[in-house]
């Protein structure tokens, strides 16, 4: 590298849009992998939540369930596949869990989702035991967090992640049309360029498509810049798109606005007050 020339590092990364089977875990393997062949180079290649059981809205058979170790999955993982699926728990409900791998160095990231949806016609709380932990690895080009669908409408969730130096956040999500298609897509929409352009991080946003338990999911899978600016784009069926992420532009633009580094993360745990005649209160994380 000639002195004084800054290095330019990248990650490429793949969106591998499905439209998962509920139950069919064998067929939802093999469409992964052949939408995996024909994506081209890629440092990491993204799939849906539960991407690999499908979403049914209701409880998974103990013969569908996985460990993160699960042979069946160990081809796709080490090849750089994120999958999705419902993870055995020896002490109770399974969790729903993402788990990704660098094929270069090994390093895993698994991610269990913090908050399953407790509420119709998901009821995930029936189903899935919540995560109690939210994770970021280090892989060559960068520090990546997971955010699982639910997890991004509780904005503390994304925040966390950019501020233990999440620099790429992957939000695989099973969002379905509902009774406002219109609505929810704008909804999702704000969401994420709120979280790109205020934590400063690259979104890569992974939402199935197709119909599963009688619901209709509308895609729209797609890669965000720090700015906000869309990056790759799918429509509401089965594909594949990439992008190319500028880590290095990504790291000066925090250095020159420190919007995270000057977070007064002091205020979590201050007291604030409740009005000009209210005693303060805690404010307990």
């Amino acid at each position: 590298m000639t002195a004084g020339v800054e290095e330019t590092r990248t990650l490429r990364v793949g969106l591998l849009q499905t439209a998962p089977v509920f139950g069919a875990v064998e067929e939802n393997l093999a469409r992964i992998a052949e939408l995996h062949n024909g994506l081209g180079p890629v440092d990491l290649a993204l799939t849906p939540e539960l991407s690999v059981n499908g979403y049914g809205f209701t409880p998974h058979a103990e013969t569908a369930l996985f460990t993160s170790d699960d042979p069946r999955l160990a081809a796709l993982v080490s090849a750089g596949v994120a999958v999705g699926f419902a993870e055995k728990n020896p002490d109770g409900l399974p969790w729903n869990s993402y788990l990704l791998a660098d094929p270069l160095t090994g390093t895993r990231h698994l991610q269990r989702k913090l908050q399953p949806v407790s509420y119709a016609p998901w009821n995930e709380h029936l189903s899935f035991q919540p995560g109690t932990e939210l994770r970021t690895a280090d892989f060559p080009a960068a520090r990546i967090a997971t955010a699982i669908c639910n997890d991004m409408w509780h904005p503390f969730v994304p925040w966390l992640a950019a501020r233990r130096g999440a620099e790429v956040l992957i939000v695989p999500v099973a969002s379905i049309e509902g009774a406002d298609p219109a609505r929810i897509r704008r909804t999702w929409e704000v969401i994420l360029e709120h979280t790109a352009v205020l934590l400063q991080c690259y979104v890569v946003f992974v939402n199935r498509c197709g119909t599963d338990g009688g619901y209709r999911f509308w895609g729209g899978s797609r890669v965000l810049g720090p700015d906000g600016s869309l990056l790759a784009h799918l429509g509401d069926e089965p594909g594949t798109a990439f992008a190319e992420l500028d880590l290095t532009a990504l790291r000066r633009l925090r250095a020159d606005v420190p919007l995270l580094a000057e977070a007064r993360t002091e205020l979590l745990t201050g007291t604030f007050g409740t009005g000009d005649d209210c005693e303060g209160e805690q404010l307990r994380v």
